[in-house]
């Protein structure tokens, strides 16, 4: 019997991913006077905008706050998604038809784009791509995702088809759920691999990467911007912020600040299943993700060796191992397979929501690029707007974008500190208990 001895002998507070890719400690060079760009954090997004920019002929330095990739790009849990996690209903009232095809489409196109850059880059990501069940928390819920897949597939077609709960078993080992979607266009990877792999891109590119560099300010000057760090500071043609979720850490940039709600969202690995276990509960090896607005979501490791499970999304947690316990808890009561099954690791990471769970790409009244706001969707979106920002200091043919400068909205008063943030997931709790669709989620 496990009881209260949950936890492996090695149990970590990290990510299960750096096991395999350690966080990196470069060296630190003195920083250069002047460089034509400079972007402000080194995830998916920073990176891959450095990626292009550099690849065109301009000189680029990446500076980030601790070490390449300490924040969520190594920390998620590597869903490769297809669209945005919206409903095509809302998205059309608000934009029109014209345009929320386009955002589908485009959100589409990042998908095809990540695997596509891992193929060209030949990294070896740790992917399975297997297809995600979305599961339905309810009947109604089960009913909205069937609406709005159809709707989508009308306009944007795409490969899905409804799993009632009759069928589940053969999906997911749980009679948790109420059926749900299966989408067979969509996978997982390491993240922390992914991440490795861009690292590697941007080095044979010759991007300079400034960690454990914070930046303190960023100044408008006639022929640009003087961008103060710790170490000193750089004189840029153009700057970029692609910070996301940690945007409410750096003080320089407070318009895009008061506009991302820094999110926390914990996960948990089990120690090493059985082969037999793992097909109980995983039989079409599949990762899920729920239809809850507090989601659940699960997926095999890429090992197929253990259960990555995440939930309590907006939680704070001043210790992570009772955060760990209480998704324990939560993992079981969805696979109650894993009663007797211990922990290996627990780990937390930032989401960067906006005000209207869109991705936002534009340019400040400054003058300085941005690409945020990726809602959860981190790794292809992140992929997707990092190369079109890129491409927009470029000034080329491939940025156009359907998110250019959509308006960006905020709150009053809200200066990058979500105290609200516990509250309205409390209510968005009870919500979820009563069975209410959440996120019509087809990606």
């Amino acid at each position: 019997m496990v009881g209260e001895d949950i936890f492996t002998a090695d149990f970590k507070t990290d990510p299960l991913w750096w096991d395999d890719v350690p966080r990196p400690r470069p060296p630190a060079p003195p920083l250069p006077s002047r460089v034509d760009v400079v972007v402000v954090g080194s995830g998916y997004a920073g990176l891959n905008c450095a990626l292009v920019v550099t690849r065109a002929g301009r000189s680029t330095l990446v500076l980030e706050a601790a070490e390449p990739g300490y924040g969520a790009s190594t920390r998620l849990a590597g869903f490769i998604g297809r669209f945005l996690h919206y409903s095509f209903g809302k998205l059309t009232k608000r934009f029109g038809l014209q345009r929320a095809v386009r955002m589908f489409k485009e959100s589409g196109d990042a998908h095809w784009l990540l695997l596509e850059l891992i193929e060209r880059e030949q990294m070896e990501v740790g992917k399975l791509y297997r297809g995600r069940f979305t599961a339905a928390h309810s009947p109604q819920a089960y009913e909205a995702l069937a609406r709005n897949a159809e709707e989508i597939n009308r306009h944007v077609p795409f490969d899905f088809a409804m799993c009632p709960r009759s069928e589940q078993h053969r999906e997911i080992g749980t009679d948790y759920y109420h059926g749900g979607m299966i989408l067979h266009e969509h996978g997982t990877l390491q993240p922390a691999k992914y991440h490795q792999g861009l690292l590697d891109a941007v080095a044979r590119a010759g991007v300079g990467i400034a960690a454990m560099t914070p930046v303190t300010r960023i100044t408008r000057q006639a022929d640009g911007f003087a961008v103060l760090t710790e170490r000193g500071t750089v004189q840029a043609r153009d700057v970029v912020i692609a910070t996301n979720g940690y945007a409410n850490t750096q003080p320089t940039t407070p318009w895009i600040r008061r506009r991302i709600i820094p999110i926390p969202a914990y996960q948990i690995a089990t120690e090493p299943l059985s082969a037999a276990l793992m097909k109980q509960i995983k039989p079409g090896g599949r990762a899920v993700i729920d239809s809850k607005v507090n989601i659940y979501w699960d997926r095999p490791s890429p090992d197929d060796a253990r259960l990555i499970f995440g939930a309590r999304t907006g939680d704070k947690a001043d210790d992570l191992r009772v955060m760990a316990r209480r998704l324990r808890e939560l993992m079981v009561e969805v696979y109650p397979q894993l009663s007797e099954t211990r922990l290996s690791h627990v780990w937390q990471g930032m989401m960067g929501f906006s005000f209207d769970r869109l991705p936002h790409i534009g340019r400040t009244r400054d003058g300085v690029y941005y690409a945020t706001g990726f809602c959860g969707s981190g790794l292809p979106l992140g992929t997707y707007f990092g190369q079109k920002i890129g491409h927009r200091v470029l000034d080329d043919s491939q940025a156009e974008t359907a998110f250019w400068n959509l308006g960006f909205p905020t709150w009053p008063f809200y200066n990058g500190n979500p105290w609200f943030l516990r509250p309205v997931m409390a209510w968005h709790d009870r919500s979820d208990r009563r069975g209410r669709p959440g996120i019509a989620r087809a990606g």
